[in-house]
């Protein structure tokens, strides 16, 4: 006994833990882990409406000023209301006349418009139904994992995804419950396809191909689950099968996504002329231009669990190459060994699990990185981490008494256990850091900070519906404005109309306002700055279709003509309106709200700060 103590001194420790797992993923876990859940993501639980929230509550309540129907609140801007659009100010002057941003997410719309008809006072109520789907998805990661793992190695992979800062946002964020419930349905028709392959019939290919239809009217994220089906089939025994069994094998996704795809294009949808969009089906090059930053964003953003600010579009390519190339080198071989030490069918399908976690991101490279996109990711990352972690800490190495009564197989045994020494217990240590204290830790700090801007924003709306009130007729002009002044005009109602009229000068920092005389204002910012953003975030307009000097804009009932530019955008530009603008209601975007900043007289200029 003291001889075995010495050379395996956690052995019991690790038994008794094991023990604990063993018992797999019971009810009693699964409970601990949704109030755990519920705890780490309550911030995000009690988050009024955030950006897009408060356009879905003016499509449900009728008075968006483009007409939207229960399957429409994803149908943002199109070519048959751009031009109304813009009129009322909702987009601004310097949108891209060709933008179209359109999403087809019937089912994610109509469970949305129900929600806002019925419960639409009470965002906790949404936000509660939003859970709900974060639970569903939970239990089909679970329910997809048994089928090839170990109890134990599920209850921690399980525990991976479900604490995961991937979920801040479309907890938070009513709008992007989509997610969740494409995830949820998408995750649940991959487990049945795998049913299914296994035991082929027309009832479970059936089952298949509808499961992962309501996937994908949920959202395109469905999409994403296609990358785990090629690795998965990449990954299979083809002894068995003959290249016709195979190909009619896949027929339960594909058949849906060609029908997907067919319907999407056949109906208009999608992204065009946005930089914060790169619809792959119609802009390409741009697409495949922004891929690799992105790709390389979102592999760090997963692996490291962070909280989508550690990484910016400022930050240089050669920092992100870099990055994830030391963590690859790092983790190798740890991983490698880990997988080496399962079963023949779990090792094939945690390889799977780890190129299909590479693959699904290739449709969300279309859009900004955000963690808000891991959701599919995070499903092959979890299970791959749970595999690391159990065979460096849980596993317990055979005896040499063990090796000795099995001689044959000792060798092979104290082979796949023999790198756990340092570089595996280093890596161990570094990614359950990673994902099982650093990551619940952002979601929780990551979800507090975007419900205290929210909590905040709808404060600053409130005072500023009460200034419109007193004057309903009145126009408002944002004379400079952040992010956030976008969505003002649906928040400063109670049931989401904007006012008559709005209109936005410049969303940028510091601007200087002169005004040459009663219609003529002319805004000026610093020689590094942009009248608005020119980059790959830019929401209205692509990073290179730029606005040159001499550039003249005509709308809203005004005239923009861009005096000076440079590569980083316009700096100075002038603004001559059809109406004097003295009884307009002036507002410019602080920190402090949106305070009232009336227009400088004839002559003179005034500064304007964030």
């Amino acid at each position: 006994m003291s001889h075995q103590s010495k050379d395996r001194p956690h052995a019991s420790t690790r038994s008794v833990v094991r023990d604990v797992l063993d018992r797999g993923p019971n009810r009693a876990f699964l409970l601990g882990l949704f109030v755990l859940g519920f705890v780490v993501f309550f911030p995000s639980i009690r988050t009024p409406y955030l950006l897009d929230d408060y356009l879905h509550r003016a499509m449900a309540n009728g008075v968006f000023p483009a007409h939207r129907g229960p399957f429409d609140l994803y149908d943002f801007v199109s070519g048959r209301d751009r031009a109304l659009l813009l009129e009322r100010g909702i987009l601004p002057w310097w949108t891209d006349p060709a933008l179209e941003i359109r999403f087809f997410r019937p089912l994610s719309s109509l469970l949305l418009y129900a929600d806002h008809r019925a419960l639409g006072a009470y965002p906790i109520l949404l936000h509660l139904h939003s859970f709900l789907w974060w639970m569903l998805a939970v239990l089909s990661v679970r329910g997809l994992l048994l089928r090839f793992f170990s109890p134990r190695i599920v209850l921690v992979a399980t525990t991976v995804f479900a604490l995961s800062p991937c979920h801040v946002l479309p907890l938070a964020w009513l709008a992007n419950r989509e997610a969740l419930v494409s995830l949820t349905f998408g995750l649940t028709a991959l487990g049945n396809y795998e049913d299914f392959r296994s035991k082929p019939s027309v009832r479970g290919a059936l089952f298949t191909a509808l499961l992962f239809s309501l996937a994908l009217l949920a959202g395109e994220y469905a999409l994403l689950i296609t990358g785990y089906v090629g690795a998965l089939e990449l990954f299979r025994h083809r002894e068995s099968e003959t290249p016709k069994r195979r190909v009619v094998g896949l027929l339960p996704f594909v058949v849906p996504v060609v029908v997907y795809l067919g319907v999407r294009r056949h109906l208009g949808y999608g992204t065009a002329a946005s930089g914060f969009y790169s619809d792959p089906s119609r802009d390409p090059r741009l697409y495949f231009t922004d891929a690799p930053r992105r790709l390389l964003t979102l592999l760090a953003d997963a692996w490291f669990s962070l909280d989508g600010e550690a990484l910016r579009s400022s930050t240089p390519l050669w920092a992100l190459v870099l990055g994830v190339a030391l963590a690859i080198v790092f983790f190798a071989k740890p991983v490698k060994t880990a997988l080496a030490a399962q079963d023949d069918r779990a090792k094939r399908v945690g390889h799977a699990l780890l190129l299909g976690s590479t693959i699904s991101l290739v449709p969300v490279l279309a859009v900004v990185p955000s963690p808000r996109l891991l959701g599919a990711a995070m499903v092959g990352i979890a299970a791959i981490v749970a595999i690391v972690l159990d065979h460096a800490w849980l596993s317990v190495p055979p005896s040499e008494d063990e090796a000795d009564e099995a001689p044959a197989l000792a060798p092979k045994l104290l082979h796949a256990h023999a790198p756990r020494g340092e570089l595996t217990a280093a890596v161990a240590l570094a990614i359950g850091f990673f994902h099982l204290v650093h990551a619940p830790v952002t979601a929780w700090v990551s979800a507090r900070s975007i419900q205290k801007g929210a909590v905040r924003f709808a404060y600053y709306a409130g005072k500023l519906e009460k200034r419109i009130a007193e004057r309903p007729d009145a126009e408002v002009v944002v004379m400079r404005g952040l992010g956030s002044a976008f969505f003002l005009p649906f928040a400063v109602t109670r049931d989401g109309a904007p006012p008559k009229r709005w209109r936005i000068l410049a969303h940028t920092g510091h601007v200087l306002a002169t005004r040459d005389d009663e219609h003529t204002l002319t805004l000026t910012v610093p020689e590094e700055a942009s009248v608005f953003p020119i980059g790959h975030g830019n929401l209205f307009r692509t990073h290179d279709a730029k606005v040159s000097t001499g550039t003249v804009i005509v709308g809203q009932r005004m005239r923009a003509e861009v005096l000076s530019g440079g590569d980083d955008g316009p700096r100075k530009v002038r603004f001559t309106f059809d109406e004097s603008p003295d009884d307009a209601i002036w507002i410019s975007e602080t920190s402090k709200g949106f305070p009232e900043t009336p227009v400088p007289e004839p002559g003179f200029g005034a500064p304007f700060d964030p």
